[in-house]
């Protein structure tokens, strides 16, 4: 296992996010099957970024995370580009504790070809852009990305679904880093403390390849989910996401649902 990396007060001064650092790979975006991930460290060119934005496919959702000076990219792209009303919560791993008990009534397990179709379901009712199921495949036989599923003890049936996605293998971040995005449960099956245990399998999943850090994106107003991240040990950090303005993405960048 690779050894795990503390930040403290001195380093966090060094190590602001978005601001590339030597050893990483340039100019990095991977294809999650909903859409396209860009980590902005790895742009030292706002205009290759907004480049590829411009080539965001129909029905997809591209974002790019950790972009150096965002602000200015977004004065650069003013009329395609905005900044996500999301905040950005990380959970340093070294301080991530086992639970005592865990819930009952389902497991967590990695996903397969089979669960691809009633994973998009599950996005679906929970109003998140569908994946493409052979990018999903391709993807779980990658280093960069891990599917969980949490599977119903009773019947079978998959109630939920994370992503988790390695920083360390997509970029060769410098920061031992990781990520986990399209976390979802079935509205129709909410057993309790699923969403809890899919959080937790990748947290522990990362801790044990020695990753520093867990990071994701949840929209300001989620006031459910962010309590929940706040109990398993997330902070807030000045990390934002940048999309295209496109009409999945309107009603972030309009001011809401119109009277």
């Amino acid at each position: 296992m690779e050894r795990l990396t503390t930040p403290s007060l001195q380093s966090w001064g060094k190590n602001i996010p978005g601001i590339k650092k030597e050893g990483m790979n340039e100019e990095v975006m991977i294809h999650c099957g909903w859409g396209r991930l860009a980590f902005g460290q790895t742009f030292e060119d706002h205009d290759k970024l907004i480049q590829l934005f411009l080539q965001e496919e129909s029905g997809q959702r591209d974002l790019a995370i950790y972009v150096q000076n965002h602000h200015v990219l977004l004065a650069k792209a003013p009329d395609l580009l905005f900044v996500d009303p999301s905040l950005t919560l990380r959970l340093w791993l070294y301080k991530y504790r086992m639970p005592k008990r865990r819930h009952g009534g389902f497991h967590i397990r990695m996903i397969n070809q089979k669960d691809v179709q009633r994973v998009n379901e599950i996005y679906r009712k929970c109003r998140l852009v569908e994946a493409n199921p052979d990018i999903m495949i391709q993807n779980q036989f990658t280093p960069i990305f891990n599917y969980f599923v949490a599977e119903c003890s009773e019947d079978g049936e998959i109630i939920g679904t994370i992503t988790g996605i390695d920083h360390k293998a997509a970029f060769n971040d410098p920061e031992n880093g990781a990520s986990f995005w399209a976390l979802a449960v079935d509205p129709e099956r909410r057993t309790r403390g699923v969403g809890r245990a899919l959080v937790r399998a990748v947290a522990e999943y990362y801790l044990t390849r020695g990753r520093s850090y867990l990071d994701l994106s949840v929209l300001y107003d989620n006031k459910k989910a962010i309590a929940l991240y706040k109990a398993l040990g997330f902070e807030q950090i000045p990390v934002y996401s940048i999309k295209r303005k496109n009409h999945i993405n309107e009603v972030f960048y309009t001011g809401g649902p119109q009277p």
